[in-house]
């Protein structure tokens, strides 16, 4: 079939009108000559226009607009679709079931020179990037990083900066402008263009940046080892639904990817538009399309899976999914330790879940939680001993100004940062020295924190210290860390606290655990982390769920991720891998 395609604002030919009618198109993403294309999904009343009234009454005709009644078109183009509709054609009509006619295309709306249907055997690969995304019910049950494009463009805007020059909240200045979330943009692009990919690629000139993948070799593991993941097509220059295969190639056979081949055609759904701050992206996303499984004894390197776009025997390289090497699944064993005085602690029943299926798998971590959870109370232990003594009189029982003295940070008038937090890490100290002491499952010769060891301690505790009290400023978890003054870095140890407020917050509780297994914050730069974000932007772990906000007298800010943090960054999984806690088969535990 042949003929002109149809434009916005063609003309319409009805039988039984007074007059002529025009058609409304109703999508803009395919243009000719600057103007949008009809297809058989502009069949409603809002599409087919008429001004005058229809003639199949005699007396009283009544206007055309409110009784036409359109049915299907027929005599489309079959081998053009937008969005999954047939482009028009001249030749094509529709029904109208009000007058029982069919209703023509008098004028197409083209101006001069015909554009008859394309030549498929000598079309031309069209250029587009294909990226791999996970979906958006995704929880943590798989390690999934990509460079995200806030990270890297100005879109979101920033209120303020994370820190001020002394190193406190309280002096962090103003920004008020849209920018990267990331601080230093062009190291993170660095890092996903190159570190680790195997082959770089530049498709048609572009930046590609691919995904990361991780997953277990089998399903013996606390992991997935199979996932549906999305498909987003990019633009580059507009697409039309031709006769272009993605293809996607693995060459190690342990690696499947299902299907294997998929039409181009098949993920052109709903056009969507981003802005990017100073420029903007089109693209097309597929949701669950392909599904990645790992087989055998595990990835020894990390893999590559190519995309290829192929028409006509042309094919080109268009993206790239790289999926992390699991050969080795370190273990980690961690001891839950709840620490009470005189009164009950109900968890999150959720919580080894989440630690084992939603966060350090991510790393390929496979983690063992002490099947007994011990009960450490406080108020068991010898009152003769002074640092019992010393606990409970100075976090359990005391008036606030036994705490606090004349300090003027008591009261929620958050003036001194260093004063407030000695008091959370001194709390902790007394606590893990008490267990270290007395406590079941602890290191036989070595301090909780210490290297020899091969255990994580995780405790959680109801006692409410009253500096963790304070009306604007509460104390949510704290981990076992000092700092290395020779290289200037910060060294986490081996335990972790979560604080009663948030006893049922699995984040609060993955968040600790990832500083204990060597994570800083992804805001915070006096943590050496090798890339700065904005507080509060990002849905990571090692992020706040609130943005900055100086003045604490003010209600905090939350992050649009509250409730959704569920990720780590592939760099994190490099880190966290080499934590002195994991056990690997090579390791020598004493």
């Amino acid at each position: 079939m042949a003929g002109q395609f149809v434009k916005n604002g063609a003309t319409l030919k009805c039988p039984l009108c007074s007059s002529s009618g025009t058609l409304v198109v109703s999508h803009t993403q395919v243009q000719l000559q600057d103007t949008p294309c009809a297809t058989n999904g502009d069949k409603s009343k809002s599409n087919l226009v008429f001004g005058g009234v229809c003639k199949k009454w005699r007396k009283s005709p009544p206007p055309c607009a409110s009784v036409i009644a359109p049915t299907q078109w027929k005599g489309v183009a079959t081998d053009v679709e937008i969005d999954g509709e047939f482009m028009l054609l001249e030749d094509s009509t529709i029904t109208c079931s009000t007058g029982g006619v069919d209703i023509g295309i008098e004028d197409t709306a083209q101006m001069d020179v015909p554009t008859d249907l394309p030549d498929t055997e000598n079309a031309v690969l069209k250029k587009f990037l294909v990226n791999v995304r996970r979906p958006d019910d995704y929880k943590g049950e798989y390690g999934f990083d990509w460079l995200r494009d806030e990270y890297i463009y100005p879109i979101e805007t920033i209120a303020y900066d994370n820190l001020g020059l002394d190193g406190t909240l309280q002096s962090a200045p103003l920004i008020n402008q849209q920018l990267p979330v990331c601080k230093n943009p062009e190291d993170l692009k660095n890092e996903y263009k190159t570190k680790d990919v195997v082959n770089p690629i530049t498709p048609y000139g572009a930046a590609y940046y691919p995904a990361w993948l991780s997953i277990f070799p089998n399903t013996s593991y606390s992991g997935v080892n199979e996932v549906q993941l999305n498909i987003e097509v990019e633009e580059i220059e507009p697409l039309v639904s031709d006769a272009t295969e993605i293809i996607f190639e693995s060459a190690n056979d342990s690696l499947i990817i299902t299907p294997a081949q998929i039409p181009l055609n098949e993920l052109l759904g709903k056009k969507q538009s981003k802005n990017l701050g100073t420029s903007s992206k089109e693209f097309y996303t597929t949701e669950k399309i392909i599904t990645v499984k790992c087989e055998g004894s595990g990835l020894e390197n990390h893999e590559e899976i190519k995309i290829y776009a192929e028409l006509n025997g042309e094919k080109e390289e268009v993206g790239k999914l790289m999926v992390y090497k699991n050969s080795e699944i370190p273990n980690a064993e961690i001891v839950i330790v709840k620490a009470t005085y005189q009164e009950q602690l109900v968890l999150n029943p959720t919580y080894q879940n989440a630690i084992k299926y939603q966060s350090l798998n991510q790393a390929l971590i496979n983690t063992e939680i002490s099947v007994i959870v011990e009960d450490f109370r406080i108020e068991d232990l010898p009152e003769e001993d002074e640092h019992v003594e010393y606990f409970i009189s100075k976090f359990i029982t005391p008036s606030p100004q036994e705490v606090w003295g004349n300090n003027p940070a008591y009261g929620g008038v958050y003036q001194n940062e260093e004063i407030y937090v000695d008091k959370v890490r001194e709390f902790k100290d007394y606590l893990i020295y008490l267990y270290e002491k007395y406590g079941e499952n602890g290191p036989s010769t070595y301090y909780l924190s210490a290297t020899g060891h091969y255990k994580t301690y995780l405790f959680y505790t109801p006692i409410a210290p009253v500096f963790t009290m304070k009306p604007l400023v509460q104390f949510r978890g704290i981990a076992c860390a000092h700092e290395n003054e020779n290289s200037n870095t910060i060294e986490w140890g081996n335990a972790v606290i979560v604080f009663g407020g948030d006893l049922l917050n699995n984040f609060v509780t993955v968040h600790e655990l990832g500083h204990s297994f060597s994570l800083p914050h992804s805001f915070e730069e006096r943590m050496s982390s090798p890339f700065i974000f904005y507080r509060g932007f990002t849905d990571n772990y090692m992020d706040y769920d609130n943005l900055t906000q100086p003045d604490i007298t003010k209600t905090q800010v939350e992050s649009k991720f509250e409730g959704n943090m569920h990720s780590f960054f592939k760099w994190q999984w490099d880190i966290m891998r080499g934590d002195k806690s994991l056990v690997y088969n090579n390791t020598d535990i004493e």
